[in-house]
Parts: structure tokens; C-alpha cells; sequence
């Protein structure tokens, strides 16, 4: 019985070895297709890929701050959950912890950032708008040169175009805001009627021919900016507006350089062969 076992055990041995040898590492010499004369040459190794070399920085901590920051983050945000949907004394109070101490943060961070506005030029908006007293009216005395100059200048090479109709209830309400700010810089008004009636301060207006449908001004009362000479001409504004919101309009267009906010893509139409 027992060498029986033994047999049975070396028959399995055998044939466990025999199916886990791969087909392609059988040795020619058990091959008798190609018989024994046949001259191979014995496999080249496998090389394993290289491994990707790990980017530069990628092991790097984070900065100590950062790392606070996150975790703070994260408190914050589970204890507002918290009391949100179970605003126990004790929740509560968790996250106005929280909020008192971000506040605090915050106040800090103002702080040091005005010491350092403080001691840098290059930050001190106060340098452009002025808070103090006689600061602001050595600012507002120098706008109010830079406008009359300004105006001076347009006075004598540009005119306002100024479309209306005489059924406009806006535009009867406006005219007399044109008007005044007309006298106030000394730009001259064309007043063009769209239906070929007047205002009471322009009785004669000049008829559409055009000129409208051409600069895109489908809504009434709507002014432009003019330069006869270059015939050019830059939308100004569409509805009723104030003499100051006037002033203002037509400071940034002449100016460009003096706002940021002002694009430099704004539309500038041709007058060419508008002329009434």
C-alpha cells in the first residue's frame, strides 16, 4: 500500500512539473523537427521597464502654514455642518469658535498688510486719491484743471450729436441736462430728430438721413462724441443720464490713460458720408 501511494505521489509530481514549463522554454534537443545539428542561440534576458523617475518637488511637505490652514479649514467646515443640522448649545458655540478665531486671523492679516502698505510707496493708493482733508482738495483741485482743460480742448474740435424724437418723454426730460452741460463746457450740440420734430430747446433740429440706423443708435435719447476733422465719433450714452454722469463719460473717453477701467476696444464710428 505504501509504495502504491508513492507511485501515485511521483505520477502527480510529474505531471505538475510537466504543465508548468512554458511551451517556449522546451530545448531544441527535444525537438525533432530541427533535429540535433541546429546551431540557436540562447534567449536574451527580459529587461524590465525602467522605473519613472519621480518628478522634481513631488516628495516635497507642505509648507507648516498650509498644513494648519487645511485642517483649521476642515474643522471649521464639520463644525458648521454640525450646528447646522443639530444646533445644540454645544455645537453652536464649537463653530463660533471657529468663526471668532478665523476673524481674529483675518484682523491680524489686515493689520500687517497696512504696515507694509505703510512702508512701501508702490502700494499706497493714497499716494493717487488722497484721504485726508487738504489732500483731497489739492486732488479735487487738480480734476477740476484737468477737466477744464479738457474741455477746452473738445470744445474746439469735437461737437455732441444728440438723437432724439420728438415723441421721446425721455428725451424731452434730457434735453435740458444737455443743454445745460453744453453751456457748462462749451461743446457745441447737433441735435438730429429722428422724426422730424424738435424739443423745445432745439426747435430745429437737423433730419435723420442715416446717420442712426448707421452708428446703431435704435434706442432714443442717445449722444456721441464727434471730431469733425478725423470723423470720428464715440458712443457717449443711451438714456437719460445726469450732467456729472456726462462729465464723467466724456473725461474717460478724451482720457483714456486715466482709468484703468476704461477699454481701449470701445467702438469709435467713421463719419464718413453721415454728414447731413
Amino acid at each position: 500500500m505504501t509504495r502504491k501511494r508513492l507511485g501515485v505521489l511521483g505520477a502527480l509530481l510529474c505531471s505538475t512539473f510537466a504543465s508548468a514549463q512554458p511551451l517556449e522554454a522546451k530545448s531544441f534537443l527535444m525537438d525533432k523537427e530541427r533535429g540535433w545539428f541546429w546551431y540557436e542561440q540562447a534567449p536574451a534576458p527580459v529587461e524590465s521597464a525602467p522605473k519613472p523617475k519621480a518628478e522634481a518637488g513631488q516628495g516635497t511637505a507642505k509648507p507648516v502654514e498650509v498644513r494648519m490652514y487645511e485642517q483649521f479649514k476642515a474643522g471649521m467646515q464639520e463644525a458648521r455642518i454640525v450646528a447646522m443640522f443639530n444646533p445644540t448649545q454645544a455645537n453652536v458655540e464649537r463653530y463660533v469658535q471657529y468663526r471668532t478665531a478665523l476673524v481674529k486671523l483675518a484682523d491680524q492679516l489686515a493689520e500687517a498688510g497696512q504696515r507694509v502698505v505703510w512702508a512701501n510707496a508702490e502700494y499706497d493708493f493714497t499716494q493717487a486719491r488722497p484721504v485726508s482733508a487738504v489732500g483731497l482738495q489739492v486732488h479735487d483741485a487738480e480734476k477740476t484743471e484737468q477737466r477744464r482743460r479738457t474741455f477746452d480742448r473738445l470744445a474746439k474740435t469735437h461737437v455732441l450729436y444728440f438723437f432724439f424724437k420728438a415723441d421721446c418723454p425721455y428725451c424731452h426730460a434730457f434735453a435740458p441736462v444737455l443743454l445745460g452741460f453744453s453751456q457748462a463746457t462749451g461743446i457745441k450740440i447737433f441735435p438730429v430728430s429722428l422724426d422730424g420734430g424738435g424739443l423745445p430747446e432745439f426747435p430745429a433740429p437737423h433730419k435723420d438721413h442715416g446717420q442712426a440706423a448707421a452708428l446703431g443708435a435704435t434706442t432714443v435719447p442717445a449722444v456721441y462724441l464727434a471730431n469733425p476733422s478725423t470723423r470720428e465719433i464715440t458712443p457717449v450714452a443711451f438714456g437719460i443720464q445726469s450732467e456729472t454722469e456726462l462729465v464723467d463719460r466724456v473725461m474717460a473717453i478724451a482720457n483714456p490713460g486715466m482709468s484703468g477701467f476704461v477699454d481701449a476696444s470701445t467702438p469709435i464710428h467713421s463719419l464718413e458720408g453721415l454728414e447731413p
